[in-house]
């Protein structure tokens, strides 16, 4: 959700999106979350 646009969506809630998306790009916690959930968790054996 955070990398598409809606057209409903009003000024207030874009801010938080965009906060929400700032975060997970600059913080090395969100680049960890967004790369676990897109390869999933380390796989143990």
């Amino acid at each position: 959700m955070l990398l598409h646009t809606f057209p409903d969506t009003n000024p207030f809630e874009q801010r938080a999106l965009d906060a929400e998306l700032d975060y997970m790009l600059h913080s090395l916690a969100g680049r960890t979350t967004i790369a676990e959930n897109y390869v999933g968790l380390p796989f143990e054996a």
